[in-house]
């Protein structure tokens, strides 16, 4: 190959080389400013929820008037116990697991027995959830139940946001796949 060539070739090669490195940049820039949006969203909805108060917010948000915000109080109220109730179970199953399974020779049966209470249990706290969120809908008009769905959906969304990251998982690419974590 003679010089002149080389030289063709080099530049051509810088010139791939540079507009691949300018892709790259303007896709991280981007990606980041798309991030960055959605996520001072989603702590912006967060921050006014613990300013306001989870009452206030959802009065407000829903735009409920005094008889559905009492309504919607005491339901919450009355799920929360619930719940909480539930919550304690659980933690009970779960400690009862990890002594049998610190025995020096634990009990297949017990361990059996316990994670199947424990499926009960999570099953039960679904469907006082599901309850919940069905009576907080019979206390709504039409007009608050669009809103009511976009709260319930931004919650999921921010659960499974959570989980992921403390699962270390780091979402799903563009074709629905879950990432690799490399």
């Amino acid at each position: 190959m003679d010089t002149k060539t080389k030289k063709t070739l080099l530049i051509s090669t810088i010139i791939l080389l540079i507009v691949i490195n300018v892709a790259a940049l303007a896709t991280i820039y981007y990606n980041s400013k798309i991030r960055t949006k959605k996520l001072a969203e989603m702590n912006n909805l967060k921050e006014e929820i613990q300013i306001r108060g989870m009452h206030r917010f959802i009065r407000d948000e829903l735009k409920l008037s005094d008889e559905q915000f009492k309504q919607f109080k005491e339901v919450t109220i009355t799920n929360m116990r619930r719940s909480h109730k539930i919550a304690l179970k659980l933690n009970e199953k779960r400690f009862d697991m990890m002594n049998e399974i610190a025995k020096e020779n634990p009990n297949p049966n017990t361990l059996d027995k316990i994670a199947r209470d424990i499926g009960s249990l999570h099953y039960e706290l679904k469907k006082t959830t599901i309850k919940h969120f069905l009576e907080l809908k019979e206390i709504c008009n039409d007009d608050q139940l669009e809103s009511l769905q976009k709260i319930f959906m931004q919650m999921t969304h921010d659960r499974d946001e959570i989980g992921r990251r403390l699962k270390g998982e780091r979402g799903r690419n563009r074709d629905g796949r879950p990432r690799r974590n490399n």
